[in-house]
This record gives C-alpha cells, structure tokens and sequence, in this order.
C-alpha cells in the first residue's frame, strides 16, 4: 500500500467531510433546528452509518474496554457538536468564525497523545512549535475580525 492512502483516507477525506458538516450545521441552525434535535438526527445518521459499515467491513473483534473508549469518544464528540449547533442557533455566529478555532482540537490530540500515550518520542518539537503557533495565530486572526 502506498504511504499517502492512509493520509488520504485518515486524513483528508475526513478534514473534508468534516467540513462539509459544518456547513449542513450551520444550514439545520439557520431552519430554527435546536441543539437536541440537531443531536438526536446527527446520532441516529452516525448510528444508520454504523449499521452500513457493520455489513461492508469484516466483523472485528470486540472489548467491553473498547466500547467504553467508543462511547466516551462519542461522547466528547457529541458534547462539542452540541455547543456548537447552540452557539450557531442562539447566537447565530458565523460558521465562518468558529471553524477556526475548532482546529485547535489538533493541538489538544497533540498533547494527550505525546503526554499520556508516550507519542512524543514520535514528535519534531521546532515543526510542532511552529505548527501551533499558525494553528493559534489564524484561529486568533479569523475569529477576532
């Protein structure tokens, strides 16, 4: 397998997706669809999606440690998804301005895994420096205009 499929599939396909998210977000905030409801029909496409996945990919062995990890991720997901669609709803801020900022979440995946996963190692510290400070810098820049 070529190097870049992982970075494709892993990487930017969901950097896609996910932005087009943001955008059908901001579309169900501005048709007056609150933050429950938007949860509600945002998990029950995420669990049609799973349904789908679960007949196309092999089954895999499963942990109830595993599910646990699964569900406290959805969780967190559903957690910041949530105040997202209310800041959208009840504040009608621009999806524009806190997509910027939403990408510092690399930085928290950054240091939970280099600090509790032992990933640091791993690390060019001068590139992740200078990583976070543009990371930091156009979050600051776009959501301060």
């Amino acid at each position: 397998m070529n190097s870049l499929w992982p970075i494709v599939i892993g990487g930017i396909l969901p950097a896609v997706f996910w932005g087009i998210t943001a955008i059908f977000q901001k579309q169900s905030a501005a048709a007056a669809t609150g933050s429950a409801v938007y949860l509600i029909a945002f998990g029950a496409a995420c669990a049609l999606a799973g349904l789908i996945a679960a007949l196309i990919w092999r089954p895999v062995a499963w942990t109830a440690q595993g599910l646990g990890f699964a569900a406290t991720a959805g969780a967190c997901f559903a957690l910041g998804t949530g105040l997202i669609s209310f800041a959208l709803f009840a504040y009608g801020v621009p999806v524009s301005k806190l997509a910027p900022i939403w990408s510092c979440n690399v930085l928290v995946t950054l240091a939970t895994g280099a600090v509790f996963l032992g990933e640091a190692s791993e690390l060019n510290m001068a590139r992740l420096a200078a990583g976070t400070l543009f990371i930091l810098l156009g979050a600051l820049l776009v959501s301060s205009a």
